[in-house]
């Protein structure tokens, strides 16, 4: 039986669970406290002792299922064996990236950020700093990394970290967020072995070409 610090963290991951399956569906200003205190089995006087209101709960998935999150897995450890690797790294980076869109709560968490975008000033800019500030700024210390060892060319350090994401991105719009059914996975994880060939391609110095495969001659 789960007690003291992991009965709390178990019930604030309910919450947010929860939470994000309402807000998705009925929207934030649809989803009153006490509904949401229901659906968890929770006195609404109680899930207040987990969170200070709606507001804090909607900052939170911002943080579980947003660029804070991908941030914080790209300082862990798998991503640090593979610095001096281009080639490691951008497909470790694309690997987890096609897992988090293939999530359900990740979809339904993109579905709530596009259609409450507006409501929160405060929680937009802290999206958008999650994202152009901090996801962002990792990707780039990894390739000025690279840069400075001479494994990849890279000009401009950032604006390599831009064009790389930004080329996921499309991807992302074009296969999850943008058409009415999602493509099969397979469908994405050839489109993202296309752009990473390119990509790799177009960042290589001599060292690193000689040591590139293409993703479907890996797994062929």
């Amino acid at each position: 039986m789960k007690t003291g610090p992991a009965l709390v963290k178990d019930t604030r991951a309910r919450i947010l669970e929860a939470a994000l399956e309402l807000f998705a569906e009925h929207g934030f200003a649809g989803t009153s406290v006490r509904r949401l205190a229901r659906e968890v089995g929770l006195r609404e006087s109680s899930l207040y002792n987990h969170f200070a209101g709606k507001e804090a709960i909607y900052h939170a998935l911002i943080d579980a299922y947003g660029p804070a999150s991908s941030a914080d897995r790209l300082r862990g450890p798998r991503y640090v064996d593979v610095k001096d690797d281009p080639a490691g790294f951008c497909r470790l980076y694309v690997e987890d990236l096609l897992d988090q869109w293939s999530d359900p709560r990740e979809q339904r968490f993109q579905e709530l950020i596009l259609a409450e975008r507006n409501r929160f000033e405060g929680e937009r800019a802290h999206y958008v700093e999650a994202l152009f500030s901090d996801e962002l700024g990792v990707v780039t210390r990894y390739f000025a990394g690279l840069a400075l060892a001479g494994r990849i060319a890279a000009p401009s350090p950032s604006e390599t970290a831009r064009l790389f994401m930004a080329g996921l991105t499309f991807i992302r719009l074009e296969h999850y967020i943008m058409p009415a059914k999602t493509s099969p996975r397979a469908r994405v994880r050839a489109a993202l072995d296309r752009f990473l060939d390119t990509f790799l391609a177009l960042v290589a110095t001599p060292q690193l070409g000689d040591a590139l495969e293409p993703a479907a001659a890996r797994r062929s």
